[in-house]
């Protein structure tokens, strides 16, 4: 079982994931990403190091344990993938009744659930009672390129990594980083103006590269709300913004602009006017973290 090293790009990334393998590894995860950007290889990787019995780094490879996830034979490693269908209530009903199950092999079990945000409401209801309470042997991977669809709930129980495609390096395109850096800044700053102006920076890119820097947006938002509790920021380019944003909102604040963008991208992808798209951006940020005060 190759470990992170063969995995091609989201380098910060892999660095974070084998820190937290490393010390205590939260029991839910959410890996975010756009199609291409390797989230099944990375989910496949985290399942082998967390049931991996050889020795450090993990994983290593060479254990019976690495050989039977490489071979998807491992009876520890529930996937669930239901392609492009929905996820019903009864398939999240056997993944709660299987986590009550203790392992076969070792001291750990771990669910990967593909396209997590294909499960209908009832399904997320489900398995967002296991995922309040998870055994404590259970870890759960849940893989989705829209993470705004699913329950607020859900995600807040997650731990949210953000892969990009491995030819993407938008952490280090001044294209990109400048309106991104511009828009974070007045965001701190509780600046209206300021936001709309690096919001406008997105609007003159091109339509690959503006999804490229929702993308990175999006990350350096899901940063701050972890920096907030601790954690440490992923894109390095930005983790001056990223932690000012933590000192001036809360975590939910700024998971609520998170989800405000996720929302945005997905209108942009189908059919949306970029300048249009990036001046709701700016308002509805501005309107998340700095509520008009009622009138009394």
């Amino acid at each position: 079982m190759p470990g992170f090293d063969a995995l091609p790009g989201n380098t910060a990334l892999k660095a974070s994931l084998r820190t937290a393998l490393d010390r205590r590894f939260p029991q839910a995860v959410l890996l975010s990403g756009p199609d291409g950007s390797g989230k099944t290889d990375f989910a496949q990787t985290i399942a082998a190091a967390l049931l991996c019995t050889g020795a450090s780094p993990r994983p290593c490879g060479a254990c019976a344990s690495c050989h039977k996830v490489a071979h998807g034979t491992h009876p520890d490693l529930i996937v669930i993938d239901e392609g492009d269908g929905e996820i019903k209530v009864e398939t999240a009903r056997n993944i709660r009744d299987e986590a009550a199950i203790l392992p076969n092999d070792g001291d750990r079990k771990v669910f990967i659930i593909h396209n997590a945000d294909r499960m209908n409401l009832s399904a997320q209801n489900a398995l967002l009672k296991v995922l309040e309470e998870p055994p404590r042997y259970v870890f759960f991977i849940l893989l989705s390129s829209q993470p705004g669809i699913l329950l607020q709930t859900i995600r807040s129980r997650c731990a949210i990594y953000q892969l990009e495609p491995p030819h993407v390096s938008a952490d280090q395109n001044p294209e990109l980083l400048e309106p991104s850096r511009a828009f974070l800044r007045a965001m701190a700053k509780g600046d209206e103006y300021g936001m709309l102006l690096g919001a406008n920076g997105f609007a003159k890119l091109n339509k690959a590269a503006f999804q490229q820097a929702m993308t990175l947006l999006g990350t350096a938002l899901r940063d701050a709300a972890l920096v907030s509790v601790g954690a440490a920021p992923l894109v390095p380019a930005l983790s001056a913004e990223t932690r000012a944003l933590a000192g001036a909102l809360t975590a939910e604040k700024i998971l609520a602009v998170y989800d405000h963008l996720t929302l945005l991208s997905r209108r942009a992808e189908v059919n949306a006017s970029a300048p249009i798209q990036c001046a709701v951006l700016a308002a509805g940020a501005y309107a998340i973290c700095h509520p008009p005060r009622s009138s009394k």
